[in-house]
């Protein structure tokens, strides 16, 4: 049992790196709870998955006066009860509550002065959950959008270039709502993107865009036939310069907004790789990204690969998962998993964990799974073909049958993307894996 206590304590400590209350905590601590000029804040705005942990760790910094917005995804923990006004809307595809949440902000930006320093608070989530239309689009045209660049396994820097290129709130277009074009900005961030780039979290409200309205068009390549043909022509309007492009790097607005990274897509890994080393693993670092079935079965090739009884390798970032017409219920994290089974099978000492930060794995109630050499035939055994369960992206119907195999944390109120974990021991495990507090 060994192993397998040791992938689900590995879970704790994943989330217990990238919790965004203490790190907000800290981080204001660090500057005597002062904004940019040394100024007290006048305003404060928490965005996306981790809003309201977000909120919770900068509230004893906030004076009485503080204007306080919160919005974040359905599905995410509220902050109840509290001084913060706070909204919700869709996701990952946005609804009508996610305009209604987009012209909100556009509205309490606009009447922010610059004699009140704004506190950003920003996580994952936030693209879908607040949006704001360009001129001429509507919701309908961006949900429409969204839908097929999430089942089109789109990466995420081109799902964010055309986020950005249809709102009015993306790629820094928050910068230019209304009375806050003077206001100072401290931007405090927790990334659920690669590289950590200000730019693509939650599609840079605040942050410069170095994407154009061509790099949108290029991401759709492949599935403009499935795209709306108002969004076409607006991003082929932007590509002959009729439509003013997103913020740039050059841009003076910018000149006003300090960021800060809390933690990034690496943290929780970072986090359980050196708990193994502390455990005496060989580990590998590296990053996650392409489809997530291959990504399974290079997971444990190249952990297999690595020399040593007692190793790991440990990877952050995210992977995609292009579905077919005819599909099934699963996750990124899932599918990974459910892959990696099949590399696994036969095998009595090696064991991966595949994480969803955030809890959530899909449209599934499971934020990942942990599988084992048994893994692949107990499906079998269960009634249902593995390998066409994978080929149907019907991951969670498959691991659902085993017992113990999936990660059920609920909304977790983070989000840095993904953590997969490759680990095999030979031989008797230390008896303090089976001791750990889970």
């Amino acid at each position: 049992m060994g192993l397998d206590r040791l992938a689900r304590r590995l879970v704790v400590i994943a989330l217990a790196a990238i919790d965004p209350e203490r790190l907000v905590a800290e981080a204001l601590s660090r500057r005597g709870g002062r904004g940019p000029g040394g100024v007290p804040f006048g305003a404060a705005l928490a965005l996306g998955k981790g809003a309201a942990a977000l909120a919770r760790g900068a509230e004893p910094f906030l004076s009485p006066s503080c204007r306080r917005l919160l919005l974040r995804p359905h599905t995410s923990p509220a902050l109840n009860p509290s001084d913060w006004e706070e909204h919700s809307g869709g996701h990952p595809v946005p609804d009508a509550a996610s305009v209604a949440a987009g012209e909100r902000l556009f509205s309490w930006l606009s009447a922010l002065t610059p004699a009140e320093p704004l506190l950003a608070l920003v996580s994952g989530g936030a693209s879908a959950a607040i949006e704001l239309p360009a001129p001429g689009l509507t919701l309908e045209d961006l949900a429409a959008t969204q839908a097929v660049l999430l089942r089109g396994g789109v990466a995420i820097d081109g799902v964010n270039a055309v986020r950005k290129h249809l709102s009015r709130l993306k790629g820094g277009g928050a910068l230019r709502a209304g009375g806050a074009g003077g206001v100072p900005l401290l931007a405090l961030l927790l990334s659920d993107v690669p590289g950590d780039d200000p730019a693509v979290l939650a599609s840079g409200p605040f942050a410069a865009d170095p994407s154009r309205f061509e790099t949108a068009l290029a991401a759709l390549a492949g599935l403009r036939s499935e795209i709306p043909a108002a969004v076409l022509a607006h991003l082929a309007a932007g590509a002959r310069g009729e439509i003013p492009e997103t913020v740039k790097p050059d841009d003076p607005a910018l000149g006003r907004v300090e960021t800060v990274l809390l933690a990034g897509v690496r943290t929780a890994g970072q986090a359980v790789a050196e708990e193994l080393r502390e455990l005496g693993f060989a580990v590998e670092e590296g990053d996650l990204t392409g489809e997530a079935a291959p990504a399974g079965r290079d997971l444990v090739a190249r952990g297999r690969a690595l020399p040593g009884e007692t190793v790991a390798r440990v990877l952050g970032g995210e992977t995609t998962v292009t579905l077919s017409s005819d599909y099934g219920v699963g996750g990124r994290n899932q599918e990974l998993a459910l892959a990696s089974a099949e590399i696994l099978a036969g095998s009595r000492n090696e064991r991966v964990l595949a994480l969803a930060s955030d809890g959530e794995d899909g449209p599934t109630s499971a934020a990942g799974a942990v599988v084992d050499g048994g893994s692949w035939a107990a499906i079998r055994e269960a009634g249902v073909d593995p390998a066409l369960a994978l080929a149907r992206h019907d991951s969670h119907t498959a691991l659902a049958l085993l017992s113990g195999a999936l990660l059920t944390t609920g909304p977790t109120g983070t989000n840095t993307a993904d953590v997969v974990v490759y680990l095999r021991s030979r031989g008797e495990p230390p008896v303090e894996w089976d001791s750990m507090p889970l």
